[in-house]
């Protein structure tokens, strides 16, 4: 029985690392082979690592079952994935009888592996260290999958990265920043937007402060603008993403009032890359920055030695 299998981009790979605890995925007849990809240990992913404190790749282990061989008189093993390949070929041959040619819901596991595909545990090996594991825990029921368990934790495998933009960061918005992750793996959503949209009121002010004292925008005008208008005014002093999009703040503010919880932990893988994005372009251009001084004092170094 051949069939192409799937190691990249597969869809509950993906769903493992991205989503929050008590998310749930649907199994069907369109994904039912990922699925058995993931659990014959044919998927990697890439998420952070923190022992190699880098980005990896990690492979799955595989998952195995065991039955009582009553002729043999001994437990066996096999590969959870070839009796749940072998049960969605049997169900794909199965024709109704002339009785009863209602069809037969479909369903993804049979009785006799129900209770080992109920509650799932993924390991995943780095690809530089194979005693370096992130693992996820899963609950099955009926065709749906639900993700209870993670460790590392989202907020443990999220927070090392922030290190790279702490000279763009205050203090205060490394904590909020972390307290956003921390509610957005517990499942609180509007809570963790509460905290992305102080982050992102901070990035405003502090770019405002520098074009006030620049003398580029007057205090008062500022103060009376919307943010849309503010966005506009600070557009020399700001990342080019934020600029280009400023409705992120009526999504976060939205998401405070009038979203639901699932909404917003929904939106916000987005509404972090978002931010992270505008903390790397803060930090190249304060690199760049640092840069330029440092080669201006080099160069002028040499002009002074050969007296030009």
């Amino acid at each position: 029985m051949q069939r192409e299998m799937k190691s990249v981009n597969n869809i509950f790979g993906d769903f493992l690392v991205k989503s929050g605890l008590y998310d749930e995925i649907e199994i069907t007849e369109d994904n039912i082979f990922e699925l058995a990809d993931l659990i014959g240990g044919h998927v990697k992913i890439e998420s952070y690592c923190p022992k190699c404190k880098e980005s990896r790749v990690f492979s799955c282990e595989m998952l195995s079952y065991f039955w009582y061989d009553e002729s043999g008189g001994k437990i066996e093993e096999q590969p959870l994935e070839d009796e749940i390949v072998f049960y969605q070929r049997i169900q794909n041959t199965s024709q109704p009888n002339s009785a009863n040619t209602s069809k037969v819901p479909w369903t993804w596991t049979n009785e006799s592996i129900k209770n080992n595909t109920r509650l799932m545990v993924f390991k995943f090996f780095c690809a530089m260290d194979n005693t370096h594991h992130l693992d996820y825990i899963v609950l099955t029921n009926e065709n749906k999958m639900k993700k209870i368990g993670q460790y590392p934790s989202v907020a443990d495998l999220s927070l090392p990265e922030l290190k790279e933009y702490r000279k763009v960061m205050t203090k205060e918005d490394e904590r909020e920043f972390k307290r956003a992750i921390g509610l957005y793996a517990s499942g609180i959503g509007i809570g963790s937007f509460v905290y992305l949209r102080r982050i992102f009121e901070r990035i405003i002010l502090t770019a405002s402060e520098k074009a006030i004292k620049d003398g580029k925008i007057e205090k008062e005008q500022f103060e009376k603008a919307r943010v849309k208008e503010r966005i506009k005014m600070l557009a020399d002093y700001l990342p080019t993403t934020l600029v280009d999009r400023p409705e992120f703040y009526g999504i976060v503010s939205k998401g405070i009032h009038e979203l639901s919880e699932d909404d917003c932990i929904e939106f916000f893988p987005i509404m972090q890359k978002f931010i992270i994005m505008i903390l790397r372009q803060l930090e190249k251009a304060r690199k760049d920055k640092e840069d330029e001084k440092n080669l201006a004092n080099a160069f002028n170094k040499i002009v002074s030695k050969i007296q030009l």
